[in-house]
């Protein structure tokens, strides 16, 4: 967003240009005026809302985060949403609706043409993260036993009157409505127009069921290289679509609550983090960090229960920091990589052993490039610290690396067994966050350090 623009509507906010401020907001791209009221403050923003013309916003208002729909209802009311939601495509208004507050949604719904609301009611009985949530119902359906000359005068027919949504097939139906195939709506014009629709009718390479996860849509999409993709009941009777469009908006969805949660977030910060206010951050942030300190204690704990072994050898104290940050890497690179397999279906909880015996292996090859470094370098600080002590500092070396080794192999395998088993009690493995992980290689390192150094040093 050019500063340009958002100096030109302060500067009519401030001289209170009622006319010339709608004026500027409506000649504006409706993804503009979404950047504008997520980047200004909510004093300016109170402002401008009464002013937008909210018939430009049909394509980016069910984009907009909970917060600023809640601002919009009560600065506008509810006439222009509703002519809004009437003119949206369903799919669109439904997710339009689910972010309103539950009366505000109920009220729309019973002000609205019967027909519209009667569509939009069937989208809502399934959950918003469900692929039910996003499909769109108004799709060109056809009886398998139509000629394709019929069918396609019935389809220029419904197009041109506006009864279907954004689509690429027709879609062919039993007589009991279970799929049949599609057919691509500009390839439809070239088939033989005698041929039943039955007999010209192509495969559907995948379908989804309405209560599947909304992510399960996307991983399909990407597997077949699809545009769009039919959702069918248990009996293979066609309900509607999912679009790229949505398919899109769900993946980038995903990634970011997945980022957002292996960042050390128990709950997901929706819609823009600038128009997010501070309460909201904080009331997310707090009760990971309040739960990552306490576990940090324990690793205090462990620490000061071996002050034995520390007073009697005090550089100990300086490698913990290092083995501690190694391990915690360690474990969050082995950790993201699962992840990351299990949100692209390479491997699954069946795969467990095979994660096991690969990383076992590979923390081992790791292993013999940094033990030799981190020997030298703890022999080296040791050796200088106790003025030339060669048999201390090959002692502290020692510890030092067998600690390193232990740390290693343990992190490595919790990193990267933790999301198989979290996927298989059906846990989302994005919680498995970074900090998490890093706190777990810090306890691990702590009690493997000092233990090896009180046998090594005895």
């Amino acid at each position: 967003m050019s500063s340009e623009v958002l100096e030109k509507v302060e500067e009519l906010v401030e001289e209170g240009d009622v006319a010339s401020l709608r004026s500027f907001l409506a000649g504006l791209d409706p993804y503009l005026v979404k950047e504008i009221l997520e980047r200004v403050s909510p004093e300016l923003r109170v402002k401008i809302i009464p002013h937008i013309p909210l018939h430009n916003m049909s394509s980016v208002i069910s984009k907009l985060s909970e917060e600023l729909l809640g601002e919009i209802t009560s600065l506008k009311g509810l006439d222009e949403l509703l002519e809004l939601i009437n003119r949206m495509p369903v799919d669109e208004a439904v997710d339009l609706i689910q972010k309103l507050p539950p009366k505000t949604g109920s009220k729309i719904l019973g002000l609205l043409p019967p027909q519209k609301a009667k569509e939009l009611s069937e989208l809502l009985k399934y959950p918003p993260e469900s692929i039910g949530g996003i499909m769109t119902t108004r799709i060109p359906i056809f009886k398998s036993s139509l000629t394709v000359e019929e069918a396609i005068k019935e389809y220029l027919t419904k197009e041109s009157a506006g009864v279907y949504d954004k689509h690429n097939y027709v879609y062919v139906v039993d007589a009991d409505g279970r799929l049949v195939g599609w057919i691509e709506v500009k390839s439809l014009l070239t088939k033989p127009r005698n041929k039943q629709l039955k007999d010209v009718a192509s495969k559907i390479p995948a379908t989804v069921e309405p209560f599947s996860d909304r992510e399960v849509a996307a991983k399909l999409a990407v597997t077949y290289d699809l545009t769009e993709l039919p959702v069918v009941d248990r009996n293979g009777k066609l309900l509607g679509i999912v679009t790229l469009d949505d398919v899109l908006d769900v993946a980038i969805a995903e990634f970011s609550e997945d980022l957002i949660k292996f960042g050390g977030f128990t709950d997901v910060i929706r819609g823009s983090y600038i128009s997010a206010d501070i309460k909201s951050v904080i009331t997310r942030r707090v009760p990971p960090i309040l739960f990552l300190y306490l576990m940090n204690a324990i690793t205090g704990s462990i620490v000061a229960s071996f002050v034995g072994v520390i007073e009697r050898v005090a550089v100990l104290a300086a490698f913990l920091p290092m083995l501690a940050d190694n391990s915690g890497n360690i474990g969050s690179q082995a950790s993201t990589f699962i992840i990351r397999s299990l949100a692209l279906g390479e491997v699954g909880p069946k795969d467990l052993f095979r994660v096991l015996r690969k990383e076992v292996l590979t923390s081992l090859c790791m292993a013999s490039i940094l033990l030799p470094v981190a020997f030298m370098i703890a022999f080296a600080i040791t050796y200088f610290s106790y003025g030339g002590n060669i048999l201390a500092a090959t002692h502290v070396g020692l510890v030092v690396s067998a600690a390193l080794l232990v740390s290693m192999m343990l992190t490595d395998v919790i990193g990267s067994l933790l999301p198989l088993l979290l996927a298989k009690l059906h846990v989302d493995p994005a919680g498995v966050s970074a900090p998490v992980i890093t706190t777990i290689g810090d306890i691990v390192t702590a009690t493997t350090y000092f233990t090896t150094a009180i046998y090594l040093l005895s």
